[in-house]
């Protein structure tokens, strides 16, 4: 999930407990039912109400898109045939090119994102690397283990790899 949809799930997930908050005072008379009745009889014919209801079904509807996965791909086909199909999912290769990128010597604390399309994979790898390190050559052989190792286990083209070093730190043990 990125962060827009963590950001709008926040905001949906208080404006449910602000409803929740105030259904529960109601039952338990904080509020009269006169009042109640009278707050939504002035809902019909208030545009602002309108556009309230609006938003939140578009809410609704982006959160339900993204909880079913829809938003992109999960998994990607290696093969199908008459005995079934073979996928990999994008959480395994994300994990598998993480150690992939951790063997190289100075590299640590490695996060992948792996976008997947029909005709390859995109790769984003954050990662720190130890002081010393030339960045330049440590950066040619992660993608060469990447793209090798990846084309070697999965079949699958490594499109593209970007390298982000968001530390030069030392590994804590």
């Amino acid at each position: 999930m990125g962060i827009a949809d963590r950001i709008i799930l926040t905001l949906y997930t208080f404006l449910m407990a602000v409803v929740s908050v105030l259904v529960v005072l109601c039952s338990l008379g904080v509020f009269s039912r006169e009042t109640m009745i009278f707050m939504v009889d002035h809902i019909p014919g208030s545009w602002l109400y309108a556009v309230c209801g609006v938003i939140m079904l578009l809410v609704s509807l982006r959160l339900l898109i993204t909880g079913l996965g829809l938003t992109g791909m999960s998994s990607l086909k290696l093969s199908e045939n008459e005995k079934g199909k073979v996928l990999v999912g994008k959480t395994a290769l994300e994990n598998y090119i993480a150690v992939l990128a951790q063997e190289i010597y100075g590299v640590h604390n490695v996060k992948v994102i792996v976008k997947l399309d029909d005709d390859g994979i995109e790769v984003r790898i954050n990662a720190s690397i130890e002081p010393g390190i030339n960045i330049p050559e440590s950066s040619e052989e992660i993608r060469n283990n990447v793209r090798e190792s990846i084309k070697k286990v999965t079949g699958i083209e490594v499109k593209d790899i970007e390298l982000f070093f968001k530390q030069i730190k030392a590994k804590e043990e």
